[in-house]
């Protein structure tokens, strides 16, 4: 067989449905002849590794991608640092010039493994066509094992037969298996004799919970002890927000009741976060004389940030079902979470909350607020919807409880610490490929949008029924918010900006342009609509610039 041949039959072993790039690599070029393998042809490299992410997310499989050489792969860059900020399992596999001319100045030669070893876990070059299978196979393992991440492999031309043919013999094809590794027993104990022995306990579900797949473990423990939670960005999804022990989102996303609960609390539970800047309100966002527990699936991350009294290395999934099983064994199936008295003044002071939000969200105004577009949003698409995240001053508002819930049956794909812009808008597109039954949805503003609303003809060509609900205030809001802040002055206004409608349209999408409260939800029900026929929609709601949410969260 080519090499390549044996590439994309050795990518499809890993149950990977998707490939991501410009259709002239030779990854996607060979994978048009595999059933089962469906290339995904972008307008942009640098969509694909944004698209690759999303659907890993959804899956908990290995996102893979591809790029030409040199300036292909250098377009990869920033979606590649986006997932190895997020601990997103990628696999970047990418052509490179021949061997035999390297250093004489060959058509796109560059340093691409230099580019890439810094923002991988893993970087290297297949040296020998009969060592192809190896690499591959390691380079899908390097993803998944451990602390999760995105691995680099380029195969030369030579190797891989660009010009002259090479044949390697047909492997066996057989999916790199996740090797999870379960908690110390001594510091199980531990962790238990801490959680049965102190009030005031608090969760925070980081995004580990949600590669891991604990969804089940999580909810036992929280249930059995009674223990309300928050989640960071990469954690929002493992329970619905609907549930009584939900505090939203923590540090710099956190609202009223949830920053009351954490800063009143005695101890905190963090079970695969990094506990990063925005997590964390810059590091300082920790409870006065707590203790602290942290797990998480790298020794590297025990202690980053805070010193816990108990750290335990190990995968969520099986931390969480040792927990539970050791907290059994000394109480048993433990109360009803429900009748406990604490809990009861959570839930009343949710729904006090919830009440207070509606009322603002409905509060008459010159301009439609972010909030109350969120808010109806979240009542339109309602269950079975997956939120996709954009970084920007006014879709914040997405991230923030209850102005948007993530409820039962739904998702969200949120962007990682680097929070790189656009992300959100092609993430929509590959979440709504890898999840075909849900409602998707990306909440955007207009600066993000237009850094990849070049991408809207492929969602059309796919027949991508998803929903861009762009946020427009002409401008890029949190640059111009920094700027009147520390220089009296912007730049960031949008004194030309794109008719979004007639974009739309030009792509074969829907497209609405909303400038009244009264017209929100009708426009996105037609949005609804619309994607349940295959139809992408864009609706251009006209905004002003509000950062109260960040005030609220101080």
């Amino acid at each position: 067989m080519n090499a390549w041949e044996v590439v994309v039959n050795m990518v499809k072993s890993q149950g990977v449905e998707f490939i991501f790039g410009l259709g002239d690599t030779d990854l996607l070029l060979y994978a048009e002849k595999v059933p089962g393998l469906m290339p995904i042809t972008v307008r942009y490299e640098g969509s694909a590794p944004f698209m690759a992410a999303a659907y890993s997310r959804l899956t908990g499989k290995p996102g893979v991608c591809s790029g030409s050489p040199g300036p292909g792969v250098a377009n990869l860059v920033p979606g590649v640092l986006e997932a190895y900020s997020g601990c997103v399992p990628l696999v970047v596999i990418c052509p490179t010039i021949s061997q035999k001319t390297e250093g004489m100045g060959e058509f796109q030669e560059c340093d691409q493994l230099g580019m890439m070893k810094p923002i991988t876990k893993w970087s290297a070059r297949v040296p020998l066509t009969e060592r192809v299978p190896w690499f591959v196979n390691r380079a899908f393992s390097v993803a998944i094992n451990g602390q999760p991440g995105p691995v680099y492999l380029e195969i030369p031309y030579d190797v891989g037969g660009h010009h002259d043919q090479v044949e390697i013999e047909q492997p066996k094809y057989t999916a790199a298996k996740r090797i999870p590794n379960a908690g110390a027993p001594e510091l199980i104990a531990e962790a238990v004799e801490l959680l049965l022995n102190t009030d005031r306990v608090v969760a925070v579900a980081g995004s580990g919970t949600v590669y891991a797949r604990a969804s089940a473990e999580f909810r036992e423990f929280i249930e059995l002890l009674g223990i309300p939670f928050l989640t960071t960005p990469g954690g929002r999804g493992i329970l619905s927000e609907d549930h009584p022990l939900s505090l939203g989102l923590c540090g710099l996303y956190r609202t009223k009741v949830g920053k009351k609960i954490y800063s009143d609390a005695s101890l905190i539970v963090s079970i695969g976060s990094r506990n990063e800047s925005f997590q964390t309100h810059q590091f300082k966002d920790f409870p006065a004389g707590a203790k602290f527990i942290q797990i998480d699936i790298s020794a590297f991350e025990i202690g980053r940030v805070w010193t816990p009294d108990v750290g335990i290395v190990g995968d969520a999934k099986i931390v969480l079902r040792q927990l539970v099983d050791a907290i059994k064994t000394k109480v048993g199936t433990g109360r009803n979470f429900k009748e406990m008295p604490e809990i009861k003044q959570i839930v009343k002071a949710k729904k006090e909350f919830e009440a207070e939000v509606e009322a603002e969200c409905m509060a008459e105004s010159t301009l439609i607020s972010a909030k109350r577009i969120v808010h109806d949003l979240n009542k339109v698409f309602d269950k079975n919807t997956i939120l996709v995240n954009e970084n920007g001053s006014q879709d914040c508002w997405s991230y923030f409880f209850p102005y948007y819930k993530v409820k039962n049956g739904s998702g969200c794909v949120p962007v990682a610490e680097q929070t790189c812009m656009g992300m959100g808008v092609v993430g929509a597109i590959a979440a709504k490929l890898t999840k075909p039954e849900k409602n998707v949805v990306c909440v955007s503003g207009d600066g993000a949008f237009q850094m990849y609303m070049k991408e809207l003809p492929t969602a059309a060509q796919y027949n991508v029924g998803c929903t861009w609900v762009v946020l427009n205030n002409s401008a890029l809001g949190w640059v111009k918010s920094s700027q009147i802040d520390k220089v009296g002055w912007d730049t960031a206004t949008f004194k030309i900006q794109p008719d979004f409608v007639k974009w739309a349209e030009a792509c074969k999408c829907y497209g609405r342009r909303i400038e009244r409260s009264s017209e929100i939800r009708s426009a996105l029900k037609e949005a609804l609509k619309a994607n349940q026929e295959g139809i992408p929609a864009v609706l251009d709601f006209v905004t002003g610039i509000d950062m109260s949410h960040f005030e609220r969260s101080k």
